[in-house]
């Protein structure tokens, strides 16, 4: 059990503390609300619930959240929180310091076995002027969430393989955007290119027949293993 830590301050920045202890769900005990004194538990206790992914500058929840939500509804409960769903480039990153840290937590979002896990990822595509663009959000330097918009990128594989591409060789190589590029290996992951419906967003799942990296998910679907990781600005 990690040890506790006897904390006095002023009210302003005693104010500021528990809100950080509130957002990241961590347990603290108030001995003196008069002298402004708590006991908060260490790091220890965000660790247990989260990833930092030092590389994307984001805390990362290790169990999904808002199942039967589609994917509208999810980005609009996150933002409210003032939290956003990973973009295909953050989920990656995510995966690769998971599978350094937490080898059960890799294998349970990445494994083929049952039951089927889905996570919704923000890749929202975009088909205009023979042109393919995708929209996502990420945190400014004030961890205020903004909208993303750019051209998607040229080496981005534009192809199905099923099966499939290489896991290892996606989560080490891949377009600023987090797709895989046209030079991905072969392998057993299945990939699923976006279409020109203007209506394809990304997820990951797996389950007993595959893993599968979609870009061309139905945004307006909901299922009850379905659901998102509220990635939190690093403070």
């Amino acid at each position: 059990m990690a040890p506790d830590y006897r904390i006095n301050m002023a009210k302003e920045d005693f104010d500021k503390l528990i809100k950080t202890a509130d957002t990241f769900g961590m347990e603290y005990k108030i001995l003196s609300s008069e002298k402004n004194v708590k006991i908060i538990p260490s790091r220890e206790s965000i660790k247990s619930k989260y990833i930092e992914v030092p590389s994307i500058g984001l805390v990362v929840p290790k169990e999904r959240t808002l199942f039967n939500n589609n994917f509208y509804e999810c980005q609009e409960k996150l933002h409210a929180n003032n939290e956003k769903m990973l973009t295909p480039n953050e989920f990656r990153e995510f995966l690769k310091v998971a599978k350094e840290n937490d080898i059960n937590l890799y294998n349970e979002i990445t494994q083929v076995r049952s039951p089927w896990r889905a996570e919704w990822l923000d890749a929202d595509f975009k088909y205009e002027n023979n042109k393919m663009f995708v929209e996502y959000h990420k945190f400014d330097e004030n961890g205020k969430i903004k909208k993303i918009r750019e051209e998607l990128d040229k080496n981005t594989l534009m192809k199905d393989k099923i099966p499939g591409i290489s896991l290892e060789s996606w989560l080490e190589n891949s377009t600023s955007q987090g797709l895989p590029k046209t030079t991905v290996s072969e392998g057993n992951l299945y990939y699923w290119t976006p279409d020109k419906n203007n209506n394809s967003v990304a997820r990951f799942d797996a389950s007993s027949y595959g893993a599968d990296l979609v870009a061309y998910g139905v945004p307006s679907y909901w299922y009850s293993n379905l659901g998102v990781r509220a990635a939190k600005y690093k403070l």
